[in-house]
């Protein structure tokens, strides 16, 4: 019979690696929008330029809103995961 190895820090790190990307997502959105606030000086269409703006806000808050959720979510579920594994009654087979 072959034996399952459960690896809690796999689930941790997984955990970890989730976090940090859904960080970066929303530094990526935060510069974006700065980089297109600091346009504002050099458009001369502020018609266009406004409407831009707004629909960049709205893209980052989206973004922002589905980051929370996934942070909140699924780095939790790997760690109360990997704490199962921990905390986990093991049987040796004896020979």
């Amino acid at each position: 019979m072959d034996v399952l190895d459960l690896d809690p820090e796999v689930l941790d790190a997984t955990a970890s690696i989730i976090e940090g990307y859904c960080n970066r997502q929303t530094s990526i959105m935060d510069e974006y929008l700065s980089n297109t606030s600091a346009l504002s000086s050099e458009w001369t269409d502020d018609q266009t330029f406004g409407s831009l703006l707004e629909e960049v806000k709205r893209l980052k808050d989206n973004v922002v809103t589905l980051m929370d959720e996934i942070r909140g979510t699924y780095p939790q579920y790997f760690r109360d995961r990997a704490e199962i594994i921990r905390h986990r009654p093991t049987h040796r087979p004896k020979f």
